[in-house]
């Protein structure tokens, strides 16, 4: 990713969407099944107005599909309990007793009595919602939006300190290799990347790494042993910081790393198909690796993805795509040269992550309507916020930046929370949330999704078979979850949230790395988790 133009020529989807039979009833959130007045705006006792503390600070269980967690408020008396509880999939799932309030109730929920309800109206660009100005589009989420362009070998707190204050959380991490061409690397250049690496961590934020040997057209490459080599020397620091990494561009061959220009002739399917088979070794296999044109990964691994194929680990589902000349021509400037590279990107690009810059005023593609459309018809995660200015500059004057700056990645939101009012300890307690995504792209890495409960103690409960990933704009997502509630868990009214963490253990407990929901009304988010104005009664 250079600074110069370049010459380069709901798995939950349908299963829980039926799963979770809740339309009609309330649409204000006033009111339940029955008629029945649901304080759902109020406090939720003493123990909500705690929420500002992060209530789910220790180690979960697993059971089932979902795990539950609970802990007393004081320091050093914790109680965890493993309880059977599971993500409805059977539509056709009856409650074991629906005549009197909400005692039995389980996944799905319909209109019946104990049913609670908060409906919620998320503003949306996809509605016709101008967001332009709005609080909610200032809310900064982690591995998605404008990135800034940065040096790793020489990056420090500042730099990313004032890049965090203009409201981004992703940066590109250039690691330029020209002294190393004919030489191992040592223990200087590991030790920059690496303290890059603890930088970007420190920051609260995520970095996009491209390794290469030359910054300009003529310049050299290394050759394909050399850049193997470097490879393997390179993969203890990457696995180590792989929590950092949204997504690794492949970089090494060619001019920039872009895998042309190559002086060594490693720009050809076979020694390319060799680096990124390095590279996917050489990163934890949750991570992924991104390409400069379609036809490369097409030509290691076929493709393109589907829903079936998506996020299996293999390496077709764990290669995205770079575009570093985005609407600069009709070709992108070579970013699409064979015939169908174009329509393969777009079929693969929603299951993958996808980033770049723009690179030349090309009017009318690169202006505000085609960029939006091919924004959300390429799934983008992430693009360039320094380059080309030209093009930005005019997305800013004709009024399209501030939505393209919201709606880079994904842009999450609920429509409605549907719960039992009442549920006994010991028992589970059905939860069912309808989703959007508003953003151009799903979310590129897992991360559980945990319900949390905040009253007498804080429990928690997660998802276990929901994928984050799968929740791709344009769709409908629904899930419901039955939520184990510990045998100790004191009686008392529950204030429900919903924790959406980096799964890292180096980051779980970091709230600039959980995303926050675009509910612009009825969410509170306080220490990375998103409160709803909804409680429940355990009895």
């Amino acid at each position: 990713m250079s600074m110069h133009s370049r010459p380069l020529s709901l798995l939950l989807l349908g299963v829980l969407a039926s799963a979770c039979q809740g339309d009609g009833g309330a649409t204000d959130g006033s009111t339940d099944a029955t008629g029945a007045t649901t304080d759902t705006a109020g406090p939720a006792t003493d123990a909500s107005s705690d929420a500002s503390a992060d209530p789910t600070d220790g180690s979960t269980s697993t059971a089932s599909s979902t795990s539950a967690t609970a802990s007393t408020t004081g320091p050093t008396s914790t109680a965890t309990t493993d309880a059977p509880t599971a993500t409805s999939t059977d539509p056709s799932a009856t409650d074991t007793d629906t005549d009197t309030g909400a005692q039995g109730l389980t996944c799905p929920l319909g209109d019946r009595p104990g049913v609670q309800q908060l409906a919620l109206a998320p503003a949306l660009f996809s509605e016709g919602a101008d967001l332009s100005d709005s609080e909610v589009c200032a809310i900064v989420n982690p591995e998605r939006g404008f990135h800034a362009y940065t040096n790793l070998r020489d990056l420090d707190g500042g730099s990313l300190a004032n890049i965090a204050a203009t409201g981004q959380s992703v940066v590109y991490g250039q690691v330029l290799l020209p002294e190393y061409r004919q030489a191992p690397l040592d223990a200087v250049v590991l030790d920059e990347v690496a303290a890059g690496f603890d930088a970007v961590r420190e920051a609260g934020m995520k970095v996009v790494p491209r390794f290469h040997y030359s910054n300009a057209g003529d310049e050299p490459d290394a050759e394909l042993s050399r850049i193997l080599g470097h490879i393997e020397q390179l993969t203890p620091l990457l696995q180590e910081h792989a929590d950092v990494i949204l997504t690794l561009q492949a970089g090494f061959i060619g001019a920039w790393g872009e895998w042309h220009s190559s002086q060594h002739g490693l720009d050809a399917p076979g020694p390319r198909k060799e680096v990124l088979d390095a590279l996917l070794a050489a990163l934890p296999p949750e991570r992924t690796v991104t390409v400069r044109r379609p036809s490369f990964k097409q030509d290691a691994y076929g493709g393109p993805l589907t829903a079936d194929t998506a996020h299996d680990g293999s390496p077709l589902a764990r290669v995205g795509h770079v575009n570093d000349c985005f609407l600069a021509s009709d070709s992108d400037f070579g970013t699409y040269d064979e015939p169908g590279e174009k329509d393969y990107a777009i079929a693969d690009s929603p299951f993958v992550a996808v980033g770049g810059e723009t690179c030349a005023v090309n009017p009318p593609r690169s202006e505000c309507p085609s960029a939006l459309a091919e924004l959300a018809l390429h799934s983008w995660t992430h693009l360039n916020s320094s380059y080309n200015t030209d093009v930005l500059d005019s997305w800013k004057e004709d009024g399209c930046f501030a939505e393209v700056a919201c709606r880079l990645g994904y842009r999450l939101a609920v429509r409605e929370l549907r719960w039992a009012d009442t549920a006994a300890a010991g028992s589970t307690l059905p939860v069912s949330l309808d989703l959007v995504n508003d953003g151009f792209a799903a979310p590129v890495n897992a991360r559980p999704l945990v319900l949390v409960f905040a009253g007498p103690t804080t429990f928690s409960a997660t998802v276990d078979a929901f994928d984050i990933r799968t929740v791709r704009p344009g769709e409908p997502h629904s899930l419901c979850a039955d939520a184990a509630i510990p045998a100790d868990a004191p009686p008392g009214m529950y204030r429900i949230g919903l924790r959406l963490a980096d799964p890292a253990p180096s980051l779980e407990a970091d709230p600039r790395q959980a995303i926050r929901l675009a509910n612009d009304t009825g969410v509170e988010w306080s220490e990375g988790v998103n409160w709803f104005d909804a409680t429940v009664v355990v009895e």
